[in-house]
């Protein structure tokens, strides 16, 4: 793309408001190094976690435009190094005095498997460490894998900064392996953000020093491993996944379904080599574990109001969740042939239905929201800031304990939003979701309507695309001005039909023989890789059906940078794009739901709807760049006007009713009010 200056001063809009958003998380993180960060604890913790997320969605939306692959990887491990740093300050987790103590106890030829932390077998080993320790009463419940590597740690450094500094390291190597994911997917690294700056990612690495990032690393290598179809390697960071924190275990019928189980003895063998060190004492971990999850309930989003409803019967209880998740597991291994989506559900099943329930197990999932973003998932990375609520107790100098207020605070906005996100999944019918072959072909399609003054320069910038369109249309609504002419000179075809944008776009997709369409705007310009990464994402995710390419205003202006940040947050988060953020779809998809609408208005929105009812979406995080002349006059009251029209057309919707026609004269006659342009292309 060439850089003008207006696109330049568009991408300084952006960058300001990037550097603001990183300006926050900075706020944040000096709060912890602060005299109030220990007098006033539990305050500080809940307005820094809320400060992280504002800047986290912030710096996530404005991500800054014009730069290189390159340059975009570099700004994304240099600012999630700084928010990192930053985050240091928080004070660790009590948990992390277990490691220190374990791993002292394992580094002088102890077993914590023996007795639990207050024996007095264990008694000269007592230390500072030791008496801010939790739960000495019971075993320990880390595998053998984990206690060797706390004894590693705390042979270098008997302190808990050591865990900080190792753990920051490691999710610094999770950023890069998210970064290659999305490479993999034929996807931009924006998206990794959503893990990077997360403040659960802050606060429970940076900040807490909680030991799941080696879970969460070693879970995503051996993802990757699936995706370069290193199927060996694969089950061997899948055994140490599970040698580091048992949970990873509800991985393995996946992996024996859908990852060549020939391979199993590997897992095995990563199993049992870190174990023989204990062998002696290996029972007692399995003891820890049931004592510190066998009979417990905290937290738990379906099993906490399953056993209020069953009078506090937590075995009962427990059943229950326990036959609901496999089920769902059966349902997963079963429905959903992509191995890294299936291992994302699995996990995500996995911590939904648990008893018990921390803060920091919610960051299981979030690696996996990098791949498949969903806004339930991001209302739950703000909600759960109502964990430190449990601060105040222990300020007052009782137990800690979470309020149940807090925990609704938690759980029900998350809830609700994903009830509504799992509708599609359920117009579906839970059938198998459908793998599409590779697409061979590219079809482009822009309605026009009087655009003589625009049509031009977009089909220049169509015609100069690295991967030329194996075919152009030009569907017009009976314009009376140049623009058919300018069409037929330029070598594409023209189609004519009666006016109205989805009428128009329909007779063209009925008319083109491509496996693809993407549908462009007259007043848009697209950047020359947009084909190519239209079909590159298509061939590299077979259950994707389309999505959106993503929109840039060709004006700067703070009302313009704004809606571009909505648009694309709609879009990631939700699914549905608007038809100038350059919509693309494979047809044979759509035609298993009715085909393109043929609606005079609204047909965005439409199609929108019918690709997540087949499949997934996408955004390609930009590259059309819209004229900004339908937003020249009255804003606020053309966003009043938009929020309106779709409420009316989803609302009847729902009802079955067709209010398309009516809607077309509302929005026409106010741009005739306005004395808007009358074409009809952009929204």
């Amino acid at each position: 793309m060439v850089i003008t200056p207006t696109s330049a001063c568009r991408h300084r809009v952006r960058l300001l408001f990037f550097l603001f958003s990183l300006f926050l998380i900075f706020i944040a993180g000096v709060l912890h190094w602060t005299p109030w960060a220990a007098t006033c604890k539990a305050i500080i913790m809940l307005v820094s976690y809320g400060t992280v997320f504002f800047g986290f969605i912030g710096a996530w939306l404005s991500f800054p435009d014009g730069l290189s692959t390159s340059r975009k990887i570099g700004l994304i491990l240099l600012v999630s190094l700084f928010a990192r740093i930053m985050m240091m300050g928080l004070p660790v987790s009590d948990d992390v005095n277990r490691y220190l103590w374990e791993g002292k106890l394992v580094s002088a030829g102890e077993s914590p498997y023996r007795y639990p932390g207050d024996h007095e077998h264990y008694a000269k080993y007592r230390d500072a460490y030791w008496n801010g320790m939790n739960h000495k009463d019971k075993l320990t419940a880390y595998p053998p894998l984990a206690e060797l590597i706390f004894a590693a740690v705390s042979s270098v450094s008997y302190s808990p900064w050591a865990f900080k500094v190792l753990f920051t390291f490691v999710d610094l190597c999770i950023v890069g392996i998210l970064i290659c994911l999305l490479k993999a997917h034929g996807l931009g690294p924006r998206n990794v953000l959503l893990y990077a700056l997360n403040p659960l990612t802050l606060f429970a690495i940076a900040g807490e020093a909680h030991f799941d990032v080696l879970l969460i690393f070693t879970m995503l290598l051996s993802v990757l491993c699936i995706e370069k179809r290193a199927y060996a390697w694969a089950w061997f960071w899948l055994g140490v996944s599970i040698q580091i924190k048992i949970i990873a275990v509800v991985l393995v019928p996946l992996y024996l379904w859908r990852c060549q189980w020939r391979y199993g003895w590997l897992l095995l063998i990563t199993l049992a080599v870190p174990s023989l060190y204990f062998v002696e004492t290996l029972p007692g971990m399995f003891q820890g574990l049931w004592d510190f999850g066998g009979m417990n309930a905290f937290n738990g989003p379906i099993h906490g109001p399953i056993n209020y409803l069953l009078n506090a019967h937590v075995a009962w209880s427990t059943a229950m969740v326990s036959g609901l998740f496999s089920l769902t597991a059966f349902w997963i291994i079963r429905a959903v042939s992509i191995p890294v989506k299936a291992a994302y559900l699995l996990i995500a099943a996995l911590v939904l239905f648990s008893p018990v329930v921390h803060y920091w197990y919610i960051l299981w999932i979030i690696p996996f929201v990098v791949l498949y973003p969903g806004l339930s998932w991001l209302v739950l990375s703000f909600t759960s800031g109502a964990y430190f609520t449990s601060t105040f107790s222990v300020e007052q100098g009782s137990d800690w304990s979470l309020p149940v207020w807090a925990m609704w605070s938690i759980w029900l906005p998350f809830l609700l939003v994903l009830t509504y996100e799992l509708r599609m999944v359920l117009l579906r019918n839970l059938r198998p979701e459908l793998n599409w072959t590779k697409p061979e072909t590219l079809a482009i399609i822009i309605p026009t309507l009087n655009e003589g003054g625009q049509i031009k320069a977009c089909l220049e910038a169509v015609q100069s695309m690295q991967r030329p369109a194996d075919e152009i249309f030009v569907c017009d609504g009976g314009s009376t001005d140049k623009t058919v002419a300018i069409a037929k000179e330029m070598g594409v075809c023209v189609v004519h039909s009666e006016p109205g944008r989805g009428t128009q776009i329909k007779a063209a997709v009925e008319a083109a023989r491509s496996e693809v369409v993407l549908v462009i705007h007259a007043d848009c310009i697209c950047d020359n890789d947009v084909s190519q990464r239209i079909m590159s994402v298509l061939e590299k995710n077979p259950d994707v059906v389309g999505g959106a390419v993503g929109q840039r205003f060709n004006t700067s202006s703070m009302q313009l940078f704004v809606i571009e940040m909505l648009n694309d947050a709609r879009a990631i988060l939700g699914g549905a794009s608007f038809g100038d953020q350059g919509q693309f779809f494979r047809v044979s998809a759509i035609g298993k739901v009715g085909g393109f609408p043929g609606y005079p208005l609204m047909e965005d929105i439409e199609v929108s709807l019918r690709m997540m009812r087949t499949g997934r979406v996408v955004l390609l995080n930009g590259g059309v760049h819209n004229s900004a002349r339908q937003w020249r006059q009255g804003f606020i009251k053309r966003i009043i006007l938009i929020i309106k029209l779709v409420i009316i057309f989803r609302t009847n919707r729902l009802l079955q009713r067709d209010v398309t026609e009516k809607l077309y004269a509302i929005y026409y006659n106010n741009r005739k009010q306005s004395n808007c342009c009358d074409n009809i292309v952009s929204k």
